[in-house]
């Protein structure tokens, strides 16, 4: 696996901080819905306990926190394969019109860009 020995204008730091933002993210997002996926039930009729609701939310999130925690780690060590995927990633956030995509084409992928201009 290719190590970096120096990036162009500490983008691996930068983009290491993205992925924590994301993971910051994730981590309110779920805070949310587990909160109103337990208040605002459809029927009063089946009583659903908060550890439940609380505990399949964050089953359906963990692998996405996870995920950016891996990238952010693989970023601060200079990895190329982090890089390689988190540009997979925001091109995947592209879709998301129009928030994804004007995050992702003017902030996350020139994050992605290690080489200097001189090479």
């Amino acid at each position: 696996m290719k190590q970096w020995e120096s990036t162009f204008n500490n983008n691996h730091l930068r983009l290491m901080r993205v992925h924590i933002g994301l993971m910051i993210f994730y981590a309110v997002f779920f805070l949310f819905c587990s909160y109103f996926l337990y208040n605002l039930r459809m029927d009063r009729v089946i009583e659903i306990s908060f550890l439940r609701v609380f505990t399949s939310v964050m089953l359906l999130y963990i692998p996405f926190f996870a995920f950016h925690l891996l990238l952010a780690i693989g970023a601060k060590r200079k990895s190329e394969m982090s890089r390689k995927i988190s540009e997979i990633v925001f091109a995947i956030m592209l879709l998301g019109f129009p928030v994804g995509t004007i995050l992702s084409a003017f902030y996350f992928l020139p994050k992605t860009i290690w080489k200097s201009k001189e090479s």
